[in-house]
């Protein structure tokens, strides 16, 4: 499903624009090789302990009903328009819960959901989106990508972002690095304006 989600976009992870719900169904709708018996196989609820009770029974009902829409399809044959139109929303939902454009793989969601679960209640207006990227990094160790984009009332002058961005460092750094103790935490602040524009997390 991420492989699916992630031909939308021909831009890196970092620079992609934010999905937009309605250009991924055109997409789908264009073709329809993402509907096949397995196209959620392997999901394992369990998986998915980290995310809040009521996030994680609505993605595992989606889950769910779309693996019995897809348990019918024949892999050999384009799939009948009825199934395709029971499945489409169902598949929105779990592309929309799960946030392929803010997480970069599997260990990224789950570090960036429990990241913004616990800044949540300090979290600033001038904070617009954070994306998260897990891998290794220059020396080989495990390292975790966080990209903070700020809110243009906060990026107004060099002062007001220098200023921002040191108290979201201060604010995301330490939960970071509680969160996940054995990876190192490799901070990047943008203007949201800017969101587009190449640039390498350092």
């Amino acid at each position: 499903m991420r492989r699916e989600v992630g031909r939308l976009s021909p831009q890196g992870f970092v620079d992609a624009p934010p999905l937009v719900l309605k250009d991924v169904e055109d997409r789908l709708r264009s073709t329809t090789r993402w509907l096949t018996p397995w196209v959620v196989d392997g999901f394992d609820e369990a998986d998915f302990s980290f995310l809040p009770d009521a996030e994680r029974a609505s993605l595992a009902k989606r889950v769910r009903e779309l693996s019995e829409v897809a348990a019918a399809v024949n892999p050999t044959l384009p799939p009948p328009i009825e199934a395709v139109e029971k499945a489409l929303p169902l598949f929105l939902g779990i592309v929309e819960a799960l946030a392929f454009d803010r997480y970069d793989d599997d260990e990224a969601l789950r570090l960036g959901k429990l990241i913004e679960c616990v800044i949540e209640p300090f979290r600033p207006r001038e904070l617009a989106d954070l994306r998260f990227r897990t891998g290794l990094d220059h020396t080989g160790d495990p390292g975790l990508w966080i990209w903070a984009f700020l809110s243009d009332e906060a990026s107004k002058t060099d002062d007001d972002f220098l200023e921002a961005a040191g108290r979201l460092r201060a604010l995301i750094g330490p939960f970071a690095r509680r969160i996940a103790p054995d990876r190192f935490p490799y901070l990047s602040f943008r203007a949201l304006k800017d969101q587009f524009e190449p640039v390498e997390a350092s």
